[in-house]
């Protein structure tokens, strides 16, 4: 779907000591870590201004992208340990854990006070 970028994270640096991989170059202002165990459903929303990028640590989710005109317009995709997906704004995405799962969720937004809540917009939706 336009408007979504799912791509493996390879290390940019490793020798003895262990590696380094860059994650994102953009600016953040929120980042937080979500635990999920499996079966459980997260996110049924899109963001009014936000893009969202979140990595998968640990697990694997699948994640289901829509239109938010047309929630019949959507894509589904499994993401595994070491895949990041990039969300843009105005696009619907849910997480369901395929198994217990850690994601690093990164917002282009602050969530402080009502940030968060003032830039989502939920969204019923069969997944």
């Amino acid at each position: 779907m336009k408007g979504v970028i799912i791509k493996k994270i390879n290390p940019v640096h490793a020798d003895e000591r262990g590696e380094i991989t860059d994650l994102l170059n953009e600016t953040i202002n929120h980042v937080g870590l979500i635990t999920t165990k499996k079966g459980v459903v997260r996110a049924k929303h899109y963001h009014k201004q936000s893009v969202q990028s979140s990595y998968i640590l640990k697990g694997k989710f699948e994640v289901i992208v829509a239109n938010p005109k047309n929630l019949d317009e959507r894509e589904r995709f499994v993401l595994n340990s070491g895949e990041i997906i990039i969300i843009n704004p105005n696009i619907v995405h849910v997480f369901r854990a395929l198994e217990d799962s850690d994601m690093i969720d990164m917002i282009s937004l602050s969530r402080a006070g009502t940030g968060y809540e003032d830039d989502v917009v939920r969204v019923n939706i069969d997944i």
